[in-house]
């Protein structure tokens, strides 16, 4: 009884499915008719549908079904954010905004820009033509030092690669906050974050005609404000102007300032 009432669904099934494969065969009603581009010049047509598969391609259904993983093959190769919206049945909309460099990051030897969003990519990527701006918004670099973990997967081709980044973000934010309003942001010239004894590190240098300032912090911006206080203080002394120094207020209860060579 059971593998009679099994016989009859299947072959219910394949008859509705017959009927749904001849309407399509028919009228293509599943079929994509349409992509229009919004900024198309950011990123060519051939360059989006090379990579479509073959079904999503065909089927609108499916490139529905398929549109986030291909917003993120599309935006792990060029430096944009994309959206892709199906605006009718079998008629999508694409839209490309490009990618603006917020900070430089200095890391591995090489140069990359770093967005507000985390997205992180070469200052040599083959598709650098279409960002928004060809420099840093920021004037201080970041320089990701030694012991920390990658910002971005290693082994990737710069030149074609855009990733998402680990470097804190929100706490980049917090500390240009600080640091602007504290007076030093414009005066320095790089923001280096390190590791150590397990711990980050903080390091803004602030350079001149004479000499250089490094001034060592913890990574919690919110012990800033007096410590930066102190610092302008000792840096306001007469015999300080010219000099190189090392300034560290990681220390409980003590700066420590050092001259070096």
């Amino acid at each position: 009884m059971i593998r009679k009432f099994l016989l009859r669904v299947v072959i219910l099934l394949s008859c509705i499915a017959g009927v749904l494969y001849c309407i399509e065969d028919r009228f293509q009603v599943l079929r994509v008719r349409e992509v229009s581009f919004e900024s198309l010049a950011l990123v060519s047509d051939d360059f989006f549908w090379s990579r479509i598969d073959p079904e999503s391609h065909r089927y609108w259904p499916v490139l529905l079904y398929r549109s986030g993983r291909i917003k993120n093959r599309i935006m792990s190769e060029a430096p944009v954010s994309m959206n892709l919206i199906l605006v009718e049945p079998g008629s999508f909309k694409a839209s490309f905004v490009p990618l603006e460099p917020w900070f430089m990051v200095f890391w591995s030897g090489g140069e990359w820009f770093l967005s507000n969003e985390g997205h992180m990519w070469s200052v040599h990527h083959a598709m650098n033509s279409i960002i928004s701006q060809q420099a840093a918004r920021e004037g201080p670099v970041i320089v990701w030092g030694e012991g920390l973990p990658d910002p971005i997967s290693s082994g990737v081709d710069i030149e074609v690669s855009v990733a998402d980044s680990v470097i804190p973000i929100h706490e980049l934010e917090s500390w240009k906050k600080v640091l602007e309003e504290t007076g030093f942001y414009r005066r320095i010239s790089s923001i280096t974050i390190n590791r150590r004894e397990g711990k980050r590190l903080v390091e803004i240098m602030e350079r001149s005609a004479d000499g250089s300032v490094r001034i060592l912090l913890n990574d919690t911006s919110a012990d800033w404000p007096p410590l930066l206080r102190a610092v302008d203080d000792i840096l306001s002394q007469s015999g300080i102007s010219g000099k190189n120094l090392i300034v560290d207020t990681t220390y409980s209860g003590k700066i420590l300032v050092r001259v070096i060579s």
